[in-house]
């Protein structure tokens, strides 16, 4: 069946104390199961102390998966090698232990070979060690079409200022507030023009259509692999 699957490694892990870092990955691993129940093919699990893995049914939902995997981590200093490999399971009713096919193979070469080694097809599209790095594989599909789109989004996010995010979350957590609002909760002597100005220096409006592009690619490139399936 047509998936994605997600391998992550913790970058620098044995500078890192193993029990709070044990206890971080299993914690993230329980809510991203919780979160991602009806789509999860492969339950995500901690492996070997230091890696966390999972399938997904959904190309642009595994992206999804693996940006809230990388925020979540961060918030501890935790920064991640994440692989992401589409293609086929082989193994229904598996565990990370027990699964196999192309896309668990993709997402691990994605992560050892491409990222951990720093590949010349992926060294340009690695952050610095103070953030998570995403790498696409796929044996059929214009892989590193995704890789560039997503290190452009992700390059524009780790340059936002602290001013900048803390206004990004506002406008993502309340939608229908208007600019003037929100500059005025947090005490703008001139609150529209000052979240406008805001949002614009950050590349918000900027990063929310590159995500959505790259989501509707990841759609789009899962439907011909669907139509082979059936």
């Amino acid at each position: 069946m047509s998936c994605i699957c997600i391998a992550c490694d913790v970058m620098h892990s044995r500078q890192l104390d193993k029990k709070q870092l044990l206890e971080a990955l299993l914690n993230c691993a329980d809510s991203m199961n919780e979160e991602w129940k009806e789509e999860l093919l492969v339950p995500f699990d901690v492996r070997n102390g230091d890696e966390l893995i999972g399938v997904l049914n959904s190309y642009s939902l595994g992206y999804i998966a693996a940006e809230k995997i990388s925020r979540t981590l961060a918030a501890d200093g935790i920064y991640l090698y994440i692989g992401l490999g589409i293609g086929e399971l082989e193994t229904a009713n598996s565990t990370i232990h027990t699964m196999n096919g192309s896309a668990v193979l993709n997402a691990i070469d994605a992560r050892d070979l491409f990222l951990k080694k720093n590949h010349p097809k992926s060294k340009y599209w690695q952050l610095n060690e103070e953030n998570s790095s995403f790498f696409f594989h796929s044996e059929k599909l214009p892989y590193q079409s995704l890789n560039a789109l997503t290190y452009s989004i992700h390059e524009k996010i780790i340059n936002q200022s602290d001013k900048q995010k803390e206004v990004i979350k506002m406008v993502e957590k309340d939608k229908e507030a208007t600019y003037e609002e929100i500059g005025t909760r947090l005490g703008y002597k001139s609150p529209k023009s000052t979240i406008s100005y805001l949002l614009s220096r950050s590349n918000y409006h900027t990063v929310v259509e590159m995500r959505n592009s790259l989501i509707q690619l990841l759609d789009y490139l899962q439907k011909p692999a669907e139509k082979e399936e059936g």
